[in-house]
């Protein structure tokens, strides 16, 4: 049984890696990209993988997801930059690192149960919430500035806070019904 078990895990360990080798090969023949732009984003991406794999299905430490998720996510922005985002600036997009930590602290919360999940998943949602509301301004979505958005649409933060504090309301009282 032992056997079958390393069999698997051999075959998604080289199913990652053709896949990633794969798509670099073919970002290079088809003379998108030259060898040289693809080691960050081909480094971070199996390395993220591989944390994260640890952690899930290896029983790993639990700081393994966060920094899996974020080297993972990390290394897709890297990817998505040199061949989608390549006309933003970094100072532009940095709001999708805020996102990417935001998904991470969100991942590793699932791993956790009760009380502890709900105080990783407020900051988690807060962090996400708020690089989503960033990134249109960096990005110049918006034609209007953020200084003049923030003026007239401020009272607008008390409505989603609202409805934040009912929804974890109605999530602690769902808790408590099924402990009962």
């Amino acid at each position: 049984m032992n056997n079958k078990k390393l069999s698997g895990e051999k075959l998604l360990s080289f199913g990652i890696i053709f896949i990633f080798l794969g798509i670099a090969l073919l970002l290079v023949t088809t003379g998108k990209f030259t060898g040289r732009e693809l080691v960050w984003p081909f480094l971070l991406l199996p390395l993220g993988l591989f944390l994260l794999y640890k952690n899930l299905f290896r029983s790993g430490k639990d700081v393994y997801i966060l920094v899996g998720m974020f080297l993972f996510l990390s290394g897709i922005y890297m990817l998505l930059r040199i061949t989608v985002l390549g006309k933003y600036e970094l100072e532009r997009v940095w709001p999708f690192f805020m996102l990417f930590i935001g998904i991470s602290l969100l991942l590793y919360g699932l791993k956790k149960k009760n009380e502890r999940r709900l105080k990783i998943f407020v900051p988690a949602f807060a962090i996400i919430v708020l690089s989503l509301f960033f990134l249109p301004f960096s990005l110049k979505l918006f034609t209007m500035k953020f200084l003049t958005f923030a003026v007239i649409w401020w009272p607008a933060a008390f409505v989603a806070m609202g409805i934040f504090l009912i929804i974890l309301f109605l999530a602690k009282k769902h808790e408590q019904n099924k402990k009962q």
